[in-house]
């Protein structure tokens, strides 16, 4: 849904996958409106839908899709605090039941290694 912003107007499809191995599919586009005036300031909003996979085949926007390709699956998880993945590249913040090591020789997309 982040990147809804970056694409104006247009709709952003995902095929995605949590830790828990349930697969969805996503839908996100971003809406803009007028402040109202001249000097108001526009507001800019990301709206993003989404439902289990099983059910993407009755929407339109999921029909090109392979929706029986595995790899095509993007991981993704509700908070980096509770997700389990040890490489993800968009982790914010370290998982809270993990053991952290720094190796300074390593440069690596994080700068700690989860153990």
């Amino acid at each position: 849904v982040h990147r809804a912003f970056e694409t104006p107007a247009q709709f952003l499809r995902q095929l995605a996958e949590t830790p828990d191995g349930l697969r969805y599919f996503c839908l996100a586009r971003d809406v803009s409106k007028s402040g109202g005036s001249f000097r108001a300031p526009m507001r800019r909003y990301a709206i993003g839908l989404g439902c289990e996979v099983d059910f993407a085949g009755q929407i339109v926007y999921a029909d090109d899709l392979d929706l029986s390709n595995s790899t095509a699956f993007e991981p993704i998880g509700v908070s980096c605090r509770i997700c389990p993945r040890k490489t993800c590249h968009q982790r914010a913040v370290p998982p809270l039941q993990a053991q952290l090591g720094v190796d300074h020789d390593v440069h690596d997309t994080l700068p700690y290694q989860i153990n």
